[in-house]
């Protein structure tokens, strides 16, 4: 279970662990000056070169909701201010929603992550937090306060992972391709705009689902997203004329000839059997209607399987596919 980081001291602990780790892995740019909608700052950048993740910590305590100014974007050393991609900020003296960022820590492990609610604004009227959650594949994690208070995120890593730069640099890079999806027009598309709509509708369908994560758990639950950006490549790679492929709130990734459903997948990021179930009715309910031969596809972390599922699985004809990640700093999504 993840909780919220609602001491002050603690989310003091965290930021400054966040800093230093970030630090530790981009070099220093000296100052430079940074632009925004509002105006523009002169800040220290962190980064390894040009082309690559830059970062910026500032404090903005006279903001209508105090709070550390964590600002990341795609570093260019001959621009006159860098241009933000993101920020990701967190209150200092409350926990206001009114902020993307935030704090969690594994109630399990003590391991603090990084959080970001995803509200990604695209530039255009009704393309927000729905929109970029569904367009970027993210699989958002339920944090849990005090009171009961709930809120869901997207974990970006652990402030204190040697991992962090990797993690931030890929959330960039997701935020920045939905940008540029926006400024496209690639979501005026009738069809995205209802998957968006399904989404909003759907948006409590994983309340309370997950808890007691480990840190292993939790780093694969973070790449979920890109499990099915993967799976989306390889597949988008192989259509032919007629096919297409797609996703919605409710599933991960399906392929469609004209009108007619023809192969479904579900990704979990575990391999017990509450994970397995689950995965089994979503398959299964979520291909009601298809071609009587769809393809029902099982993508799950390697590790092995109660024997009983394993018969069931090959019962029911759903086909089973493997992921792991790759060892590293910045590690990558490896489909079996």
């Amino acid at each position: 279970m993840l909780l919220l980081v609602t001491d002050l001291e603690e989310k003091r602990a965290a930021q400054a662990a966040l800093e230093q780790t970030v630090r530790a892995g981009l070099a220093d740019q000296g100052l430079r000056n940074i632009g925004f909608p509002s105006g523009n700052a002169d800040e220290i950048i962190y980064s390894n070169g040009d082309g690559d993740l830059w970062a910026a910590f500032a404090a903005v305590d006279g903001a209508a909701v105090p709070r550390r100014w964590n600002a990341f974007g795609v570093f260019d050393p001959k621009r006159h201010a860098q241009m933000i991609t993101v920020e990701i900020n967190i209150p200092t003296t409350s926990n206001s929603a009114r902020v993307a960022g935030f704090f969690a820590r594994d109630a399990a492990t003590g391991q603090v992550f990084l959080m970001h609610d995803g509200s990604v604004g695209g530039g255009k009227p009704g393309v927000g937090r729905s929109a970029f959650l569904l367009w970027s594949k993210a699989d958002p994690e339920e944090v849990y306060g005090e009171g009961g208070e709930v809120r869901s995120g997207v974990i970006i890593g652990a402030v204190d992972s040697d991992d962090l730069t990797g993690r931030l640099w890929r959330f960039v890079q997701l935020v920045k391709g939905f940008k540029d999806a926006v400024k496209r027009g690639d979501l005026d598309d009738p069809e995205v705009r209802k998957a968006i709509a399904e989404w909003d509708n759907f948006n409590s369908e994983s309340a309370g689902r997950r808890k007691g994560r480990r840190r292993a758990e939790i780093d694969y639950i973070s790449y979920h997203g890109e499990v099915v950006e993967r799976l989306f490549e390889e597949r988008s790679a192989r259509c032919r004329d007629g096919e297409r492929v797609l996703n919605s709130r409710l599933i991960d990734l399906y392929v469609r000839n004209g009108q007619t459903m023809t192969e479904i997948y579900e990704v979990k990021t575990g391999t017990d059997r509450q994970s397995i179930y689950t995965a089994i009715g979503q398959l299964v309910s979520h291909s009601v209607g298809a071609a009587a031969d769809v393809t029902r596809t099982l993508v799950i972390p390697e590790g092995a399987l109660p024997p009983d599922l394993d018969r069931c699985l090959d019962s029911l004809s759903v086909r089973v596919r493997r992921f792991t990640l790759s060892s590293g700093k910045a590690p990558k999504v490896i489909l079996s």
